[in-house]
């Protein structure tokens, strides 16, 4: 798996099924998910990039069109005039893409000369789908709720993934939610 000798990482908050969106946003607001996203794709770095994340363009408008702090985006759309519209053009830390292959190469381009060992795939549905065939890890943010109106769903985890590690089962007050943090690990080639 890997790119370019870089790995690649999937984070994402998930139902019960699987639900990841709805009305293009998160379909519930969790402090502690939102602390532990900013901790995974954010390391403490003498450059001043300090994360890689690779998203499609509906991910990018359900964050409010900006570049997440410290991290290099790769923003993944076809539309041709995306960085035109957005006005990511000359821009350092956000760059529009129109396919995943071209957003991991840059990325992991990127990652050898700011020393960061992860790329992180951040959504959405497509993204992650696509990007499955690189991943090394996951995390995983289970989230105690069936979402029946979702409309956006990560993909079934493949059978070469393993738990690696998973937090006790904790509580978010305002939104009454049950949730736990739970990395997937890629198994070792027998």
């Amino acid at each position: 798996m890997s790119y370019a000798h870089t790995e690649v990482a999937q984070i994402a908050a998930i139902s019960s099924n699987r639900c990841i969106g709805k009305d293009n946003a998160l379909p519930w607001h969790i402090s502690a998910d939102l602390q532990h996203f900013k901790k995974m794709t954010t390391k403490d770095n003498d450059g001043a990039i300090q994360g890689i994340v690779i998203m499609g363009r509906k991910t990018f408008e359900s964050m409010g069109s900006k570049p997440l702090p410290k991290r290099v985006s790769f923003i993944i759309s076809a539309q041709m005039d995306y960085a035109d519209q957005q006005g990511l053009v000359g821009k350092n830390n956000a760059y529009v893409v129109h396919n995943l292959d071209d957003a991991l190469t840059q990325a992991a381009s990127l990652a050898h000369g700011a020393h960061l060992d992860t790329i992180w795939v951040i959504g959405g549905e497509r993204v992650f789908k696509e990007a499955m065939m690189y991943t090394d890890r996951i995390e995983l943010t289970h989230v105690d709720t069936e979402i029946a109106d979702g409309e956006a769903f990560y993909p079934k985890i493949p059978n070469d993934f393993t738990v690696a590690e998973e937090s006790e089962q904790m509580h978010d007050e305002k939104s009454d939610l049950d949730f736990r943090f739970v990395t997937y690990k890629i198994k070792a080639a027998e």
